[in-house]
């Protein structure tokens, strides 16, 4: 487990860093481009609905990724074990580091017309997300508070099979922020147009 899956969740992390602005930059600035916003506005749906129906749909996608690659380490029961625990905990926190990264991408997708922007805006927080850790090291009290903002710092305890409620807790906090920025955000849009 520890030789090929707990390295295999890891890549599969940093390539959800990599493709999250890419599956998430058309959520809603190309409604927004195409001009059918408003027609989304004028659904029966409401906002919050709409917001978590795209943040759902990309999860779908996340998901047929993690599970393309989860069998890789079920062949390894062809021959061999497996520790369920390390696998069972490495892969709580990808879903929870997947969730977090889709809920990012379209917040920034929610600020923008423009899909590359939405694209780029996505990347460069992901991108600060991911560096920040290396800022904080060596640098006492501050460099801590700033390495704890790190979205890998709390992912790669889970692929050491240890779990922890404050890394869940980071997580489930910046997802439903990005998720509460994104509502907030289309209210805004919405009572722009009236």
């Amino acid at each position: 487990t520890t030789l090929v899956a707990t390295p295999l969740l890891g890549n599969v992390g940093v390539l959800l860093l990599l493709i999250t602005p890419l599956a998430t930059m058309r959520l809603i600035a190309e409604e927004r481009h195409n001009r059918t916003l408003t027609l989304l506005y004028s659904s029966p749906a409401s906002l919050t609905e709409i917001v978590l129906g795209k943040y759902f749909g990309i999860l779908g996608f996340y998901a047929i990724i993690i599970l393309m690659s989860l069998a890789m380490p079920m062949s390894l029961l062809i021959g061999g074990q497996l520790d369920w625990g390390a696998l069972a905990c490495g892969l709580l926190g990808l879903v929870l580091f997947a969730s977090t990264l889709a809920a990012i991408g379209l917040f920034m997708s929610t600020l923008t017309r423009h899909p590359a922007v939405a694209a780029m805006g996505t990347f460069g927080v992901v991108f600060f997300l991911w560096i920040v850790d290396y800022a904080g090291h060596g640098r006492g009290a501050g460099g801590a508070l700033v390495g704890y903002l790190s979205i890998v710092n709390h992912y790669e305890p889970f692929l050491r099979g240890l779990f922890d409620t404050s890394n869940v807790a980071y997580y489930l906090v910046l997802t439903v922020t990005f998720l509460i920025f994104s509502v907030r955000r289309l209210e805004t849009d919405r009572l722009g147009t009236r």
